[in-house]
């Protein structure tokens, strides 16, 4: 009997310590359980506290000119809902660097602003937490679907979109080049013709920036030697051997091409041509768009950047940050955003607005919403998606093109980056 009593008095109290144990938050407790591979240990979210006083930390990586821009229509949101927050701007190399260091010291950013192309492995590595249906501006506007979607992983939803950036194929068009452009089908020997026509008035008379291997994957698109930019790390077999020639025959090109880094809108320019974004023509050049940009963009697949903003599982401030984020993202602020920046809004709605008509003329909306579809979609173990390998492809490429390697040894170092991505 006494035994059987100890068993009633286990049992009640095993009952008690369950009922007045504290709940834990369901969202996290399903990422945790169906997020396998998340390897680091620090990823445990923050307790849901708000600490009033502390502002609220953005860390941001932008040139510049935008960041002096971000800088005030932020602090300025942030004023409306009286808040304050501290801004944070490095450099695109270190950024992730500098981000895992501060994340893994517990002094991780509130947010961060990062490329669409990025949320799914941020996710995978526990340095975003999910963003739930009443968070940002899901509902707010008819926001693009493939947008959306680049921020969905393991049935969730991890970012809330800032801005879009189509590249473009830009030519400066005058009396002295008023040739039709150079379009994709265009032979290795026309386009050596019209660079070395170029080349007796400028030193590099083309342009990609090097940093940005997306950059170079779609000038490779153009060119017709890859069918899209996503395949440019994809490739194998009779395929990649074929590419590979291909890339062969058009090294003497890149004695004309220019890779260095700089915004159009503040640096004269001293190329002819290149792959740009639509914001690096914007607002500067905004009234000679159909004088700059290839006219058969119809028929062309191009890349399109994209960028959100995730929200640390280490904030102790997710409710302002949601507020804040949200009024920084609204309609009306990407429709602000644009006007200072030439980024493209993330809803669909305000392309039947008459300020934007210019921009759906020379890059029809169809042909945006079907290039957005392929490249911020892209493969969570892609080459491009690891921010980690997409800076070391860039490193090669930057290498390739200036002569520093041989085709041998881009082709072993893509290789091994293509490897180790599967």
């Amino acid at each position: 009997m006494k035994r059987r009593n100890h068993w009633i008095l286990f049992v009640v109290l095993l009952l008690s310590l369950t009922i007045l144990s504290p709940s834990l938050d369901l969202a996290q407790d399903q990422t945790r359980e169906e997020r396998d591979d998340v390897t680091d240990i620090f990823s445990v979210p923050a307790p849901e506290t708000t600490h009033k006083n502390k502002p609220l930390s953005v860390l941001v990586s932008m040139d510049d000119e935008e960041y002096k821009i971000f800088q005030s229509f932020a602090n300025n949101i942030a004023k409306e809902i009286g808040i304050e927050i501290t801004i944070t701007n490095r450099e695109a190399t270190d950024f992730y660097s500098v981000f895992k260091e501060t994340f893994m010291m517990g002094e991780s950013p509130d947010t961060l602003l990062i490329d669409n192309r990025y949320i799914k492995w941020y996710a995978r590595k526990g340095y975003a937490r999910p963003v739930m249906g009443g968070d940002g501006n899901i509902a707010a506007a008819d926001s693009f679907d493939s947008v959306l979607r680049a921020g969905e992983w393991n049935g969730y939803l991890w970012s809330i979109p800032m801005d879009i950036d189509p590249y473009v194929y830009a030519e400066y068009r005058n009396e002295e080049t008023s040739k039709e452009p150079l379009q994709s089908t265009s032979t290795r020997d026309e386009w050596m013709s019209r660079l070395t026509g170029w080349g007796k008035r400028l030193n590099k008379p083309f342009y990609f920036n090097g940093e940005d291997p997306v950059a170079y994957a779609s000038w490779l698109t153009f060119l017709g030697i890859y069918p899209d930019v996503s395949h440019v790390f994809e490739l194998n077999g009779e395929q990649e051997e074929d590419t590979l020639q291909q890339i062969q025959a058009i090294q003497p090109l890149f004695s004309y091409i220019k890779t260095e880094r700089y915004n159009l809108s503040s640096v004269s320019r001293d190329f002819q041509a290149g792959i740009i974004t639509l914001s690096e023509l914007i607002p500067v050049h905004r009234q000679e768009l159909s004088s700059y940009i290839n006219n058969d963009v119809k028929s062309q697949s191009l890349a399109v950047k994209g960028r959100s903003f995730i929200i640390s599982p280490k904030s102790t401030q997710k409710e302002a940050t949601v507020e804040f984020l949200t009024k920084l993202t609204s309609p009306k602020s990407a429709k602000n955003w644009f006007t200072l920046t030439g980024k493209l809004p993330v809803y669909s709605t305000l392309y039947t607005d008459p300020d934007l008509s210019d921009i759906t003329n020379a890059i029809p909306l169809q042909a945006l919403e079907d290039s957005m579809e392929e490249s911020l979609l892209q493969d969570e173990d892609h080459v491009l998606s690891d921010p980690e390998k997409s800076f070391a492809a860039a490193e090669t490429i930057e290498q390739f093109v200036h002569g520093q390697l041989s085709l041998e040894e881009y082709e072993l170092q893509l290789a091994l980056l293509m490897t180790d991505s599967r």
